[in-house]
């Protein structure tokens, strides 16, 4: 690539006093068309005055340098890929105006000096889980079949990537945390992290068309609680430092025998709720990591060794390789960049995960917030989607550093599922009939 790397002004046309026009192509004279991917980054860093446009107006538009003449000066970079194709950026403003000439040429030197080869690697692309999925899918499918004549609520809000909440509600799905608010014709979803009982007796007794898309690991989870605690247990509910939308739906299934524990030193303060080190029980919360649970596994065993609990099997690890796959890309790239928006607590959750290796770290909302200074010297990119990304932005970032040098993407993923321990079991799911209580 910087054998074929070429600086240039060209004079072009089309160009009015008092703006500078960032190119998203140019044609060339030798080189013919010259696509701009980065356009939107160069258009971007002028509207935050990288460098200072001196209140001109800016502009997105190709530009035509292959006539040779005109009355504005295109300032360019360009360099060919491997298969001969032209990529290049440039800006533009009226010849006329020198002091805009120059913040061109400046804007064109800043990029350009980024132009290099990459890699970039996508860490766990999909950043809802299975069940999440499915569960979106399920009351998609019942909005269809009700054709709207029976409009479809859903309890709460499915913790979803955004793109799949805006599906639900363009086909007319509605979400409300009251049940008094859907009409006793109407069809209720329950969310895949299911609902309190309360709410579950309530739309039964209405005789409320229910949709239960209730993930089978969080259902497990509510049944064990019920059933520790129907067998005479305190119940501890490891849900970690992360506030789940889950968590409460849990404790909803015992109230009144259910400790949440949210880290490994809270195992010494059980005593002060006077618990019975006879009959205890633990559950883990589904949609947070096995590895923060693990440590408070031990913690509470060694207080308490007659803990009682949980089969190994009906643990949740979406969460769990979300993070290793984070981490693991984090690990190997000198930036990573979180899509997401800027008051999105899963964003944040992965920012942390990115973060532990003590490498750089940038959120991005939109394509446009990519700073040129944080690519200097940059070699390798991950890039990690959180659940507030619209599904465009990840396209629109790959293709906009796709501008900025030729670039090899490459997606990593961690899977972890149990493996059946008798023939037949499903993975996912304990070995016993009909998948109930199983103390480990």
């Amino acid at each position: 690539m910087n054998r074929t790397m070429r600086v240039e002004r060209l004079s072009v046309s089309g160009v009015r006093p008092g703006e500078i026009v960032v190119a998203t192509g140019v044609a060339h004279p030798e080189r013919g068309t010259v696509g701009s991917p980065a356009a939107p980054l160069l258009a971007a860093a002028l509207g935050r005055g990288e460098p200072d446009p001196g209140g001109r107006r800016i502009r997105l538009h190709p530009m035509d340098g292959a006539a040779g003449t005109g009355d504005a000066v295109l300032v360019m970079a360009s360099y060919l890929e491997l298969d001969g194709r032209a990529v290049g950026l440039g800006a533009a403003a009226h010849a006329d105006d020198r002091a805009a000439v120059d913040v061109c040429a400046e804007l064109v030197a800043q990029w350009a000096g980024l132009l290099r080869s990459r890699r970039l690697l996508v860490a766990a692309p999909e950043p809802d889980c299975a069940g999440a999925r499915a569960g979106v899918e399920t009351i998609l499918r019942a909005a269809r079949e009700s054709r709207r004549e029976v409009p479809v609520y859903v309890y709460g809000r499915p913790i979803a990537a955004v793109d799949r909440i805006a599906r639900l509600a363009e086909a007319g799905v509605a979400f409300t945390d009251d049940l008094d608010a859907v009409p006793d014709s109407s069809v209720v979803a329950f969310p895949p992290h299911g609902v309190p009982l309360p709410v579950r007796a309530e739309a039964a007794a209405r005789g409320l068309g229910v949709v239960d898309t209730t993930c089978p690991l969080a259902a497990l989870a509510h049944r064990d609680v019920e059933a520790y605690a129907h067998r005479g247990d305190t119940v501890v509910l490891m849900t970690g430092a992360r506030d789940t939308a889950g968590e409460w739906v849990s404790v909803s299934q015992a109230p009144e025998s259910v400790l949440t524990m949210r880290n490994a030193a809270q195992a010494s303060d059980l005593q002060r709720f006077g618990v019975d080190p006879e009959r205890l029980s633990l559950v883990v919360q589904t949609g947070i990591p096995v590895d923060d649970a693990a440590g408070m596994i031990t913690a509470l065993r060694d207080r308490y060794p007659r803990v009682r609990g949980q089969h190994y099997d009906a643990l949740c690890y979406a969460a769990t390789d979300r993070s290793a796959a984070v981490r693991s890309v984090a690990g190997a790239v000198d930036l990573t960049l979180v899509l997401g928006a800027a008051d999105d607590p899963d964003a944040g959750h992965l920012e942390a995960e990115a973060a532990a290796g003590g490498r750089a770290v940038r959120r991005l909302a939109a394509a446009g917030d990519l700073a040129a200074a944080w690519l200097t010297g940059v070699n390798a990119i991950g890039v990690v989607p959180a659940r507030s990304a619209p599904g465009a932005l990840m396209p629109q970032v790959l293709d906009a550093l796709a501008g900025l040098g030729p670039l090899s993407v490459t997606e990593r993923e961690v899977r972890t599922a149990p493996r059946p321990a008798v023939d037949g079991a499903a993975p996912g799911f304990p070995a016993q009939p009909g998948g109930t209580v199983v103390d480990a």
